[in-house]
């Protein structure tokens, strides 16, 4: 192989590992505090949900905006401070009750959102008077916007619970 060669692939090889995929599939992957990303998908979302119930013209619009915040959220869990639950990691007792206390905050926070989500829908329809499209297009902006918070606060109560450890880089 040239010499070229050997040095194109070691920075495809470098740009990899840049990336962090290779350590998520070595299962050595570093959990980071994600503070401010969780806040960036709970605002967006939370904004897009706002936006359909307020003006029920733009209701797609604000299922675009819950989405988009849901698309961020989706990544959380991968890259967050809380170890999976059957990962290969070494998990102690600190992170079973980090754990523990940051999914207990997200399902209350979904349980909160929804019963207060499901009136709300409820009522504004009855005195809206809502076609009945409307009414689904609102649910199902709930229900994403739900999942949102299901994925978005554990990994934010879970950064903002710990002191992140200094980089050793």
């Amino acid at each position: 192989m040239t010499k070229f060669n050997q040095r194109f692939f070691a920075r495809l090889d470098a740009a990899a590992e840049h990336t962090g995929v290779p350590a998520i599939a070595r299962g050595q992957a570093r959990r980071r505090h994600l503070r401010w990303v969780p806040i960036v998908a709970l605002a967006m979302a939370s904004a897009g949900m706002l936006t359909g119930l307020i003006r029920i013209d733009l209701v797609n619009a604000g299922y675009a905006l819950i989405m988009l915040g849901f698309a961020i959220a989706v990544m959380l869990p991968i890259f967050g401070p809380l170890k999976p639950w059957g990962s290969p990691e070494r998990v102690d007792e600190f992170d079973r009750a980090l754990r523990s206390r940051a999914m207990l905050a997200g399902f209350a926070a979904v349980s909160m959102a929804a019963f207060a989500g499901i009136w709300l829908v409820i009522g504004l329809a009855l005195i809206g008077d809502w076609p009945r499209f409307t009414i689904l297009d609102q649910l199902r902006s709930l229900g994403f916007y739900l999942m949102t918070l299901h994925l978005a606060v554990p990994t934010l109560h879970a950064s903002w619970a710990t002191q992140p450890v200094a980089d050793d880089d």
